[in-house]
């Protein structure tokens, strides 16, 4: 069998994750290494009844460092808290997941010896699934510990970016791979 053929007696639902993969994982490659899960608009306000600002300052803040303003660095890794370092391993193992899961997804199509074998359709679907999870408890982590807005003398408001958007994106995305996969295990007959 060429890999033409391969690919055309493949179900519908893998070729439909031949287009996701990817995408997800560039969307979530993006997301993982920039400097925007996270903005705090932090406001200076030491008349509280007045309502007047005395200045604002813009930080964001990733996995791997941060910007205040327009200077950004990365970050110590000794100077994390846990919960960024819990955050980073799942986001890490998912990352893996999403390279891995592209990868199947192609082996499934167009490596004709191992598109045969149903075990590397059901380990492909695995690794998509254990991905989704930890992009989900990755994001649950980070996102669980930001409160908008704390307001005192100093206002800060924190809202959640772009970032994380296309994590969370390529979360739902991997969702959706995920029961294509199923279905994809479902209608490919027994060998």
């Amino acid at each position: 069998m060429a890999i033409g053929e391969t690919f055309s007696s493949s179900t519908v639902f893998l070729k439909i994750c031949l287009v996701l993969t990817p995408l997800q994982t560039i969307l979530y490659l993006i997301g993982f290494s920039s400097y925007h899960w996270v903005t705090r608009i932090i406001s200076i306000n030491p008349y509280e009844t007045t309502g007047i600002i005395l200045g604002t300052l813009r930080t964001t803040q990733g996995l791997w460092g941060g910007c205040i303003q327009d200077e950004c660095s990365t970050a110590d890794i000794e100077d994390a808290s846990e919960i960024l370092h819990v955050t980073r391993l799942f986001a890490t193992l998912a990352l893996i997941g999403f390279v891995v899961t592209t990868v199947g997804v192609f082996v499934c199509l167009f490596v004709t010896q191992l598109s045969q074998r149903r075990i590397l359709h059901i380990l492909t679907l695995m690794v998509a699934a254990v991905t989704g999870v930890s992009v989900l408890i990755a994001v649950l982590i980070y996102g669980s510990q930001y409160n908008n807005p704390e307001t005192i003398r100093i206002t800060v408001s924190v809202d959640l970016d772009w970032s994380f958007g296309l994590c969370v994106a390529a979360l739902v995305l991997d969702i959706i791979t995920t029961i294509l996969l199923v279905l994809n295990v479902v209608k490919k007959p027994r060998q």
